[in-house]
């Protein structure tokens, strides 16, 4: 099976490191904290930033805090089972300039720094990740941003959200995986069924 894994959120705990550094920018700005504890992003909602405050804040941080992500729960050792398993791990991250100087690097180091074993590493041109699934042959994708999967489900894309703390409000009709035990068990499961229908 070629199995798809977005990187932040489901690899990286990404909204973990973006609230600190949140806390740490907003006292520097109005200190507000959060105003919307049901807000299913912190980087958008969670705070009083407006998006110009948003952008300049990814801009000029973004990438010092990938290189400092830490690893999910888990993530490294089912990922090293499913390779085990002989599956393909494709990981499929939208990483972009202005956020990134060096998007490809940056992500690059920051796998070899984890020891994350993979297959290829591929930076989508956009948030729609649908052309490189399907120019990879991705039988299954993991991501967390509900418009991600239903952009992928749209283009017939087998794919599930990872539940995160911020997305458990988005209750769509979106399969969902809620950990990592769950999403391989979930490749388990397709695996299977693939080699039944073949």
């Amino acid at each position: 099976m070629r199995v798809g894994l977005d990187i932040d959120n489901v690899i990286a705990s990404f909204d973990k490191a973006i609230l600190e550094e949140y806390y740490i920018f907003d006292k520097k700005k109005r200190n507000k904290g959060i105003i919307n504890k049901n807000s299913t992003s912190v980087a958008r909602g969670m705070f009083d930033w407006n998006e110009k405050e948003v952008e300049e804040f990814f801009t000029n941080n973004m990438e010092r805090i990938a290189k400092t992500l830490e690893v999910r729960y888990d993530a490294k050792y089912y990922m090293d089972k499913m390779i085990e398993d002989g599956h393909e791990l494709y990981l499929i991250s939208h990483r972009v300039y202005p956020d990134y100087n060096n998007p490809f690097e940056t992500t690059k180091k920051w796998l070899e720094d984890n020891n994350i074993n993979y297959t290829k590493l591929i930076l989508s041109k956009t948030i729609n990740k649908s052309p490189e699934c399907k120019d990879n042959k991705v039988d299954i994708m993991f991501d967390d941003a509900l418009r991600n999967c239903q952009k992928l489900l749209e283009e017939n894309i087998n794919c599930y959200m990872m539940k995160t703390k911020y997305n458990q409000a988005e209750t769509h009709e979106i399969p969902y995986v809620l950990n990592w035990e769950d999403l391989y068990e979930k490749v388990c499961d397709e695996a299977n069924k693939k080699s039944i229908t073949n």
